[in-house]
């Protein structure tokens, strides 16, 4: 049963199920809880939080006007209720079943999509005709098992062999792309044209001779010379064939250019590139340096996207951002908002659990100071990612330095950076 009292009425044992304003007006990061020390009924009442709900079945009641106040035994009251857990024991099962069994279908449609795209790409190195129809139902499922289950199809798709790096690569960025582009809100006719164009992007390679793909150690400069031409080579095939949509042909000759220029094979700039050059760019580069290869070992989802954003000129850093978002896995560095309103620094990947890196919490929003420091994975159980966040936005030109003090553990040198209100309003709503 539910209960509603006015925050003075509080008293250890009880149990919160809501404050008043809503999570964002919470002091704490947990959803719901047990009041069980002194310092949190303080806490409480500190953060102007008018009423709470308190739940009946789970803690104690409010006391009766006429009573007298009865002290609180805690053992007992530990005892007596149990604290809630996000999810229960048969609750995790569930859903670790429900992901390996996503896991097998979009395990099975990449294994389907993969005998066809081998097959076309064999057929081409070896001269014949390309027929580009016959991806196109590829294309089509790739973008219903995105849409089933986006995480699972890119999990899958990330776990490639060297040996079969080819084949898988094409299916990978064409996931990535459709996963983008729906983050990116796009029409759904050019969602599933950016998926053909993933699996086409980079059928220029098959003019390349297969013993430089497979070169295990770093390409001379003749050999990059060599591979540097497989985007015109590419957009050459497809121009040659039957009609392919303009997309198609832009994201083959364009992938590997730059932002600032310094790409290839024609060094044309941002304000020169396409939408779709530049996402593919992206989902491209992202996808080969997580992945295993002749000549190196993967990075993990977190280095590489921490790499990526460091790289600069390389890519266009808003659209990136948004990729980066578009997948869930924050890069090490990062600044992030968690659930319950806290900012804190990506400070280790998690290789099993991408999206849950390891995070130095420091600053309460609500509150608008920062806090001692915490370390603390970031799942459901103890608080979640809600998402990316600006340093400079917060902190301005002092970002720079509040970030290195952190990491370093400086925290004396902070209590002087509080952002100012109108900088706080701005990214409170």
């Amino acid at each position: 049963m539910l209960v509603t009292i006015k925050t003075e009425d509080a008293r250890l044992g009880m149990f919160v199920h809501a404050v008043a304003g809503g999570w964002i007006a919470s002091p704490f990061w947990r959803r719901q809880f047990v009041l069980t020390k002194p310092a949190e009924l303080e806490k409480l009442r500190d953060a102007g939080i008018a009423e709470i709900e308190i739940d009946l079945s789970k803690g104690i009641g409010p006391v009766a006007a006429s009573a007298s106040p009865v002290p609180v035994d805690l053992d007992v009251v530990a005892g007596d209720i149990a604290l809630p857990d996000p999810e229960s024991p048969q609750q995790l099962r569930r859903r670790r079943r429900g992901a390996a069994s996503a896991e097998r279908r979009a395990q099975a449609v990449v294994d389907a999509s993969k005998v066809v795209v081998q097959a076309m790409l064999d057929e081409v190195r070896l001269g014949k005709a390309m027929n580009v129809t016959a991806l196109v139902p590829v294309a089509e499922q790739i973008v219903e098992s995105v849409t089933r289950d986006a995480v699972a199809m890119l999990n899958v798709t990330r776990l490639k062999t060297k040996d079969e790096y080819t084949y898988v690569h094409s299916i990978a960025v064409a996931a990535l792309l459709i996963h983008f582009a729906r983050t990116l809100k796009l029409p759904e006719e050019e969602v599933s044209v950016l998926g053909l164009a993933g699996l086409l992007h980079d059928i220029g390679k098959m003019a390349v001779p297969k013993a430089l793909l497979d070169k295990p150690g770093k390409l001379e400069p003749p050999e990059m010379a060599v591979l540097r031409h497989h985007p015109e080579k590419g957009h050459a095939l497809l121009s040659a064939g039957p009609p392919v949509p303009e997309v198609v042909l832009d994201v083959c000759l364009h992938h590997h250019e730059r932002y600032d220029g310094r790409g290839y094979p024609k060094g044309l700039t941002g304000e020169q590139l396409s939408l779709a050059a530049r996402m593919s760019s992206i989902c491209d580069v992202y996808d080969a340096i997580t992945s295993q290869r002749p000549y190196k070992r993967p990075w993990s989802p977190s280095e590489a996207l921490s790499r990526m954003r460091s790289w600069t000129g390389h890519f266009d850093i808003d659209l990136l951002d948004r990729f980066i978002e578009s997948i869930g896995i924050h890069p090490v560095g990062g600044l992030v908002r968690l659930q319950s309103s806290r900012l804190a620094l990506v400070i280790e990947g998690n290789d099993r659990e991408p999206t849950q890196p390891r995070v130095r919490v420091f600053y309460d929003i609500p509150a608008q100071r920062f806090i001692a420091p915490i370390d603390l994975i970031a799942t459901i159980e103890a608080d979640p990612i809600h998402r990316a966040e600006c340093g400079q936005r917060w902190f301005g030109e002092r970002w720079g330095t509040i970030e290195a003090d952190i990491l370093d553990g400086r925290w004396s040198s902070l209590e002087s950076a509080v952002p100012s209100s109108s900088t706080a309003k701005g990214v409170l709503s």
